[in-house]
């Protein structure tokens, strides 16, 4: 009773601590008539418009998400290494009223299968919906009947998870049997040589960790040959790399290890799922469409699109387009701003920017140039109505349509552009008069001035 008391009583400590104040929270939903809720934590100083990947924990059977806590609590990590951490929680089944996840073992199941996988979805989906979370970069781990059901993920949601993680558990030997459709998926496993759960070499109800380790470095294309590093304390890490196929898998044997979840489990889980999205290693594969928050496309490396904020999508072009319409944009409230949808800022009084704008660009009015006109807008809304934000007042800014041939500046071509076009002639690249910009001042740029001669 006395240990109870003590667990309850921290429980009730983390989830006041300032961090959870505003960082962490229950959010409910409602999946297919049945309510649910998962546990967040959003890291310090959250921005929707950062797109983070997702690291999800599935609980042991019998367990809830503030337990899921305690068996591996990835939160420090989300601060550091910037992502959303969720903690889900099961519902009780119908065999014995367990929070246990779903199974389907061929015919055998405890009524939560189907339900939980729906749950799974729709959390991706909250959590894309309402904290532009990267749905590109979803990753499932879960400890003991957890484990067992993101293996399930593997097989039955690889088109959603980026990779799973799970810890002091194998697959269902049905599960392993019946995964041969579904596409590659990132494995990070962790198991101990006695945990009685899962019998390290199978047993009758799980494969044995090698037919485990084969089954999916062939599904994932991975190396043929794992990097095998001796940790210390009877843990050795097995790695092998991404091969032809992107995809990689990672095994940690812990010698004489039990049915627990070990202290480094979090930060290693995070190590290597990390490198990878839905379509595998991020720097495998060449340049690829990056989509950015207002809906742009470019193409580029994964690396260099998360490096200049956006977001590495499958495929090898921006046609057609592949980026999402945004659905947020930049709602000023005098100078203070907010990202909310149109409906959202205009039933809190606020002024909309525009679709895909950010707060970045500010609040604060100045001269928009429309063409050869001139109004007063803040700069989300004049980009979003297609001009130039200059900023000060009209009066303080021309925006006169730019002249060929008027080297000046005086809006009109005349005998002073010939002469500055003479005066500079040659190589002189970067000049106002090499008007054609292929860094030379000579014929071509003197015929854009007689050409345009006023």
């Amino acid at each position: 009773m006395r240990y109870s008391q003590f667990f309850v009583a921290l429980s009730l400590l983390l989830l006041s601590s300032p961090a959870a104040g505003q960082q962490q929270s229950f959010q409910n939903l409602t999946v297919n008539g049945e309510a649910r809720r998962y546990l967040l934590y959003l890291p310090s100083n959250f921005d929707p418009t950062e797109n983070l990947p997702v690291m999800m924990w599935f609980h042991g059977g019998g367990g809830n998400a503030n337990g899921g806590l305690f068996e591996a609590d990835f939160r420090s990590l989300a601060n550091t290494e910037r992502f959303i951490a969720v903690y889900a929680e099961a519902v009780p089944d119908v065999l014995e009223g367990c929070n246990c996840w779903g199974y389907d073992l061929g015919g055998e199941t405890n009524g939560n299968y189907e339900k939980d996988l729906a749950y799974a979805s729709a959390v991706i989906v909250d959590l894309v919906d309402s904290y532009n979370a990267d749905a590109r970069r979803i990753y499932a781990g879960g400890y003991s009947m957890g484990g067992s059901f993101v293996w399930d993920l593997a097989c039955a949601k690889s088109d959603e998870f980026a990779a799973v993680a799970p810890v002091a558990a194998s697959m269902y030997r049905y599960t392993y049997d019946n995964c041969s459709t579904g596409s590659p998926t990132v494995i990070c496993h962790i198991l101990g040589t006695a945990d009685f759960y899962a019998p390290y070499d199978g047993a009758s109800w799980v494969p044995s960790v090698n037919e485990q380790n084969a089954f999916w470095v062939n599904k994932n294309g991975s190396e043929a040959t794992p990097e095998v590093v001796n940790l210390g304390g009877g843990v050795t890490r097995s790695t092998w790399g991404p091969g032809v196929g992107c995809h990689g898998v990672q095994h940690f044997r812990r010698q004489g290890g039990g049915h627990d979840v070990p202290g480094f489990a979090a930060s290693a889980i995070w190590d290597f799922v990390s490198d990878y999205d839905i379509d595998g290693e991020i720097s495998c594969g060449g340049p690829r469409p990056c989509c950015f928050f207002d809906g742009s496309c470019t193409v580029e490396l994964p690396a260099d699109c998360s490096a200049s904020g956006g977001t590495s999508n499958g495929g090898d072009s921006c046609d057609p387009q592949p980026c999402p319409e945004p659905t947020t944009g930049a709602c000023c409230f005098g100078a203070s701003c907010s990202l909310l949808s149109p409906e959202a800022c205009g039933f809190s009084g606020g002024a909309f920017t525009g679709l895909g704008s950010v707060c970045e660009t500010g609040c604060d009015p100045g001269a928009c140039c429309l063409g050869e006109s001139c109004v007063i807008l803040v700069p989300g809304v004049c980009a979003s109505a297609g001009g130039t934000f200059g900023g000060g007042d009209c009066t303080q800014n021309s925006c006169s349509v730019a002249i060929p041939g008027d080297v000046d500046g005086d809006g009109i071509v005349g005998f002073t552009d010939l002469v500055q076009v003479l005066g500079v002639w040659g190589i002189c690249s970067g000049c106002p008069e090499d008007l054609v910009e292929d860094g030379v001042v000579g014929l071509n740029d003197l015929l854009v001035v007689l050409s345009n001669w006023s």
